[in-house]
Parts: C-alpha cells; structure tokens; sequence
C-alpha cells in the first residue's frame, strides 16, 4: 500500500522497488531456493536414483547457509530502523527449516546415513544457533527421528540416531 502521491516520480521509485515476473527467483524468495535443494535431495533420494551423497551434501549446504544467516541475523539486529513505515514479513527459521528438512527426511527415513546427517546437523545448528534456531532444528530432530524408527529396519540403526536425538533433546 502506498500513502501520497502515486503519480510522478514517487510512482516510478515505487514501481523499480519492486520485481514482477511469472516466475520465483532466488534473489527475491530466498525460501524458493531451499525447496530448490530440498527437491534435489529428494530427486538424487528416489529409487531411480538412488544417490545418498547428493542428499547428504545438500544437507550440509543447507547448514552452512543457516549458520551464516544466524550470524548475520546476531550482528544485524542491532541495527535501527532505516524505513520505519516499510513492512516486510519476517522470515522464521521454522519455515525455512520445514522448506529444506522435512521432504529429505521423509524421503530419506529409511536410510541410516541420511538420518544421521540429518541428526548431526541439527546438533549444529543446536550449539551455533539463537533461540528460534534451536526450537526449530529440536522440532526437526524429533520428526526426523520418528519417520527413522517408522521406516529402519535394525535396532541398533534405530539406536543410532536415537542417541543422536537424544542429545539434541537435551
């Protein structure tokens, strides 16, 4: 919504602050380029494919990238407001989490090396992460490690991670 004069120049600033197209770009929706990881994962975790290592990596980009948004997160927020009457949703990191985690561990639950990663990673983001990091890589833990005893075979695969999850709990 726009306040005053939307004619004239105020219009054409307005008008170039904004990007319309048909399509989701990275740059504008950075969640569009986690369901884009997420759906690599998922395709190399298929069982035309095949590929654990694919998924595996694209778990550790995902890391990378949430320890580097925290961080930034923690410096910038002591920043003031440069345009108090602009207002954009904030992103949570439930929802980026839900984005990229949930769809490589149901695709993954029956793989001892996709739900250990997946275990490891939330320990990361446990011990590097703020509050809504923490709350949301715990959630992710505890989803992850029920689709893992649903769909694990063996009893010590199923110790393995819950072990893992057992620490992130705690």
């Amino acid at each position: 919504m726009v306040v005053g004069d939307e004619t004239g120049e105020m219009g054409e600033a307005v008008a170039k602050a904004f990007t319309v197209g048909a399509e989701r770009t990275f740059d504008q929706d950075p969640r569009f380029g986690l369901c884009v990881l997420a759906e690599i994962a998922s395709r190399a975790l298929s069982p035309a494919v095949s590929d654990p290592g694919t998924a595996i990596d694209v778990i550790g980009r995902a890391v990378r990238l949430f320890i580097k948004w925290s961080r930034y997160e923690s410096q910038a927020s002591d920043k003031g407001v440069a345009f108090p009457n602009v207002w954009v949703p904030s992103i949570g990191a439930g929802d980026m989490f839900d984005d990229v985690f949930a769809p490589i561990a149901r695709d993954g639950s029956g793989l001892l090396e996709i739900q250990l990663r997946l275990q490891k990673s939330f320990w990361a983001l446990v011990v590097s992460g703020d509050d809504e990091f923490k709350a949301a890589a715990r959630r992710h833990s505890a989803m992850a490690l029920v689709r893992a005893e649903a769909d694990l075979r063996l009893d010590d695969e199923k110790n393995s991670v819950r072990m893992l999850a057992a620490a992130i709990k705690a």
